[in-house]
């Protein structure tokens, strides 16, 4: 756009020319507004991401088996989901005896009894 000083213009075409001005700059100010609401949408859409992977991670984690039992040479797990969900072994299946979980991986086993009849 050319720049025509002031005075050689007269009333309505200064006017016309502060018009095409005005356009501009607020076609410009659309642009930018536009600009910076797709930055938000896009941080928010990573941010929606990032907390979806988060959680995806923690229930992963919650799945792992984190203690074990032993009685004899049957192998017991549980994890912090089957703990919280009270869905784990509490008592041998072959001799009936209590099962005590450790972390300890070093930990020795119970006897197992078997089945009295």
């Amino acid at each position: 756009m050319k720049r025509i000083p002031a005075q050689s213009l007269l009333a309505f075409e200064q006017a016309a020319v502060d018009a095409e001005l005005a356009a501009a700059n607020a076609k410009l100010q659309a642009k930018l507004a536009a600009k910076a609401q797709r930055a938000i949408l896009k941080r928010q859409a990573e941010l929606d991401k990032l907390s979806r992977r988060v959680m995806r991670e923690h229930e992963r984690k919650q799945k792992i088996p984190h203690e074990h039992a032993q009685c004899g040479i049957r192998w017991y797990c549980r994890s912090p989901r089957d703990i919280a969900r009270g869905s784990y072994w509490t008592h041998c299946h072959a001799c009936g005896q209590p099962l005590v979980y450790t972390s300890d991986p070093d930990a020795k086993p119970q006897q197992c009894a078997g089945r009295k009849p």
